[in-house]
């Protein structure tokens, strides 16, 4: 199961924490990855590659990484094709291996997460591609949280 979602999105920034906490209680087999929006702009393709990199360097804290990208973004105005977005949010997540793991990141890691996200046709974010047949955003539920989750968790069950 893949949960596309763009560091600009103030709906990713609202949902990322829940959406990884459901994630979690998946059934047996099925994982939750998170897959960056990438589209042909530098922009993106650098936040990508900086989340690539921030899983390569500490996965176990990807989520104070993403939390701080969004903070950064979203509140102090950075902009994600600005290397000290990526290196602040590697700072407060602590992870001293974000700028050795940058240099790790491959060309096909990126382009994967652009290909999966024409290959699923995600036009809003956050966006749950469920089962590889299923998708769905918040916009499916008129932005109703609980009645997201609850459709997400139906899909999981007919995917199976």
């Amino acid at each position: 199961m893949l949960c596309f979602f763009a560091f600009t999105c103030p709906v990713c920034a609202a949902y990322h924490a829940s959406i990884a906490q459901w994630g979690e209680s998946l059934p047996q087999g099925w994982q939750l990855e998170f897959v960056p929006v990438t589209l042909p702009q530098r922009d993106t393709v650098i936040a990508a590659r900086a989340y690539f990199a921030a899983l390569k360097a500490d996965r176990a804290k990807i989520y104070d990484f993403v939390g701080s990208a969004y903070t950064e973004i979203q509140d102090r105005g950075m902009k994600q094709d600005d290397p000290r977005t990526w290196e602040t949010a590697a700072k407060v997540a602590k992870m001293p291996g974000f700028a050795e793991s940058w240099q790790k990141v491959t060309t096909e890691a990126v382009k994967k997460s652009y290909d999966d996200l024409v290959a699923y046709q995600v036009s809003a974010t956050p966006t749950l591609a469920i089962g590889g047949r299923y998708v769905i955003t918040p916009d499916d539920t008129n932005g109703d949280r609980e009645l997201f989750f609850k459709l997400a968790g139906a899909m999981v069950s007919k995917s199976m």
